[in-house]
């Protein structure tokens, strides 16, 4: 069960302590009191101003997400200000506004050299392998952070990491725009799930020029997807509709097996929603190969953390629409709850609160 307490942490930055939500293994996390982190020489400390709450992370807390360890500190949605610099660091100073890249990759391995640092054989991503950002600091290594314009707040800032996951699957998909590459007039899209990632989706892929179809069984959050740019939002799909591309941002069994039914010739699905881990879905071969479908799969950021960065002033005014809900850290519990309300899109933990 969630709860409060715990232990004290013992040196860190000078001995200080603060807030963090750890996680130590199914349904069992809290606050404690955790040594404030000191930057490694080729670190910085970040003072966190915003965190944001996505599935990957109640995936986490549950239980069911492989790649996470207990006992671990969560968040890796984040940006802050910079509070101290490692000693081998150079260009960032205490003060500055950042966010950073989540996945601490090695830049040594096969995956890394495809620049596939989502997949590095030594991955270890912040608040999944190593110590988050649902704390009042959290230490990363400065050649994944980012200076942030002046324009864009700590709670936008966060946003980056969802936005260059969309980026990336969509990149993962081979979607163009509209008479660019191999980009035709006419594509269509089905979305699934207008939670935060859906609803970014839909931006991205109708900014692209796609005819995108949102499927939410939320009403408020179908009322979210036509604003984003969704020419249709929808409970469910009526029998014949068929798409150029179906992504599940989902993660829900009914959606995927409903989404992989609804794919065009050379069709591609993009799987983006963490799905439960022992849920399977029969696939027919045949049918793959007459069709020509492409099933592909997206996870995390991989190299689009910077492309994100770059898109996300010029976005800032569909992205900060997303955040609905602004909590202090003891009332995480309540952010999880919030994350089925229909009010709800992307909750964030201000640590400072």
């Amino acid at each position: 069960m969630s709860g409060q307490g715990g232990q004290g942490g013992q040196g860190g930055q000078g001995g200080q302590t603060m807030r963090a939500w750890q996680w130590r293994g199914p349904d069992d996390h809290g606050q404690i009191a955790a040594a404030v982190p000191t930057p490694a020489p080729d670190e910085l400390l970040i003072a966190v101003e915003a965190c944001g709450l996505c599935g990957t992370d109640l995936r986490i807390l549950a239980g069911d997400y492989g790649h996470a360890r207990p006992p671990v500190v969560i968040g890796h949605e984040f940006a802050g200000t910079v509070a101290a610099v490692g000693s081998a660091v150079e260009g960032y100073a205490a003060g500055q506004r950042v966010a950073a890249d989540p996945n601490v990759y090695c830049l040594k391995c096969e995956w890394c050299s495809r620049r596939a640092y989502n997949l590095c054989s030594m991955l270890h991503a912040v608040g999944i392998g190593r110590d988050g950002a649902m704390a009042e600091y959290v230490a990363v290594p400065a050649r994944l952070a980012v200076r942030l314009p002046d324009a864009v707040a700590p709670a936008l800032g966060a946003l980056i990491e969802p936005l260059s996951c969309v980026l990336h699957g969509l990149e993962r998909g081979g979607v163009e725009a509209v008479g660019q590459g191999g980009g035709w007039a006419g594509r269509t899209m089905a979305v699934y799930g207008a939670g935060a990632i859906g609803l970014i989706a839909v931006a991205v892929a109708a900014g692209l020029g796609l005819e995108v179809t949102a499927v939410e069984p939320l009403a408020a959050r179908r009322l979210r997807a036509e604003a984003a740019g969704a020419v249709r939002a929808a409970e469910r799909l009526e029998p014949s509709a068929r798409f150029d591309y179906v992504l599940d941002a989902s993660g829900a069994p009914a959606a995927v097996v409903d989404g992989f039914g609804r794919l065009r010739k050379r069709g591609t699905f993009i799987q983006m929603g963490v799905a439960p881990s022992a849920f399977e879905v029969p696939v027919n071969p045949y049918r793959v190969y007459e069709n020509e479908w492409r099933i592909i799969g997206s996870n995390s950021v991989a190299d689009c953390y910077g492309r994100a960065l770059a898109l996300v002033e010029s976005l800032s005014g569909p992205l900060s629409q997303l955040v609905t809900h602004t909590l202090p850290l003891a009332e995480l519990p309540r952010a999880i709850e919030l994350m089925t309300d229909p009010s709800a899109v992307k909750v964030q933990i201000d640590p400072r609160l």
